[in-house]
């Protein structure tokens, strides 16, 4: 049912989302591996060789209604009017460009746009249609539109209408993804699909903007595309999990007051150990890119509850096999032993731990995990780096 909201913005908003969504898959599939696409500066989508199109697309998605498709549609003449502009500048390539309608709306028998589909293709028919609807002006709105494929001579509109093709009932926005699954399949397990498409579609609409930014020409390629996926899809295995966080992001100082206070201890714990003022810094960048990390991971489910649990119990059992061999060699100091030597040798186990490397998955190396999930253990006391840590914590936690 249309919807009755006057201010309501859907159906355009709809209408460029289904334009860079419609580039996608277009791109994807196309048959050239040399193919690249240009996004509104030649046409919605333009594919692109040798810096000038040689496929130019006009999208049109309808949200409320069914689109409109006869030989005097409002549609079809504004994009008539826009490639007969972009004739008159570049009329030495016409007959080496195909110029695409992709629409939602139904080719009705017996018009135009319905003899310029492939299945039901008769271009004389079609460009004796326009001809007729272009003399007769019976839609205001359109005499430009009909006056500028009238001023083409009659050649060039027989060959512009033997260049135009009509793909009529293209999916809607609510179906493109289903057409675009597939390549999606392709490089990924089916548990990762959606999380996969997801990142795809962000890291393509970022380079989408790119396009429309530049005053220059920007050209997507497919090899590009292909890469892309297959970088992503490699992210998304079994043994494997996506780093979605920048592991050398700086947390602000309004970041860090979010922190409630048992997600501080880990600090107070490098405090035992008088740990500088520059180490503790970039224990505390590992600990928040971590804890993000891994809460998307969770909150994505690639990442299970007890998957998390099994790994913390791995590096409590390696700090607790290098914290026993800190105890034997400090009880050897007897009495002597004195706060001095306790935090040196905090700062040495510490330091092991830093150095080690226990990766959460087998194809996830990315050291700040393993450092900042510790820096998580720490929080809850479940390890520590000062020999006499759960002693000291307990009564500054009481306090």
């Amino acid at each position: 049912m249309k919807n009755s909201n006057i201010h309501d913005a859907s159906g355009q908003l709809s209408g460029y989302l289904y334009q860079v969504l419609s580039a996608l898959l277009l791109l994807l599939e196309h048959e050239n591996p040399e193919s690249k696409i240009c996004i509104e500066k030649f046409d919605d989508v333009a594919f692109i060789d040798n810096e000038l199109p040689q496929v130019m697309i006009q999208t049109k998605h309808q949200l409320y209604q069914q689109g409109n498709l006869n030989d005097t549609s409002v549609d079809l003449w504004r994009t008539i009017k826009s490639w007969c502009d972009y004739i008159k500048t570049k009329s030495a390539v016409i007959e080496e460009t195909s110029f695409i309608i992709l629409t939602t709306a139904h080719a009705k028998e017996k018009t135009a746009a319905f003899y310029l589909k492939t299945a039901s293709r008769d271009c004389k028919k079609a460009l004796t249609l326009l001809q007729t609807a272009a003399i007769a002006k019976n839609v205001k709105d359109n005499e430009k539109r009909y006056d500028a494929f009238l001023s083409l001579e009659t050649k060039t509109q027989e060959v512009l209408v033997n260049r135009i093709f009509i793909i009529d009932n293209a999916p809607t926005i609510a179906d493109i993804q289903k057409r675009i699954m597939p390549y999606i399949r392709m490089v990924t397990i089916q548990p990762y699909e959606q999380a996969v498409y997801e990142k795809i579609v962000g890291w393509w609409i970022v380079n989408i903007i790119k396009c429309l930014y530049s005053e220059e020409p920007i050209f997507i390629s497919y090899r590009q595309l292909q890469k892309k996926m297959y970088d992503i899809g490699s992210e998304y295995k079994v043994d494997s999990l996506p780093i979605d966080v920048n592991p050398y992001y700086e947390p602000t100082q309004e970041e860090l007051d979010l922190l409630p206070t048992e997600k501080r201890v880990f600090i107070e714990q490098l405090n035992l150990i008088a740990l500088s003022n520059s180490r503790l810094k970039r224990c505390i960048r590992d600990y928040y890119n971590a804890y993000q990390q891994r809460s998307r991971w969770v909150r994505e489910q690639l990442l299970y509850i007890n998957d998390l649990t099994d790994y913390e119990n791995a590096l409590v059992d390696e700090w607790e096999r290098l914290f026993l061999i800190m105890q034997e060699k400090l009880e050897d100091y007897g009495v002597e032993v004195t706060e001095d030597i306790k935090q040196k040798f905090g700062k040495e186990l510490f330091g092991k731990i830093e150095e080690m490397n226990i990766p959460i998955k087998k194809n996830v190396s990315d050291p700040f995990v393993m450092r900042g999930t510790y820096h998580e253990l720490a929080n809850q006391l479940k390890v520590g780096w000062h020999v006499d840590f759960m002693e000291r914590l307990c009564t500054l936690l009481k306090e």
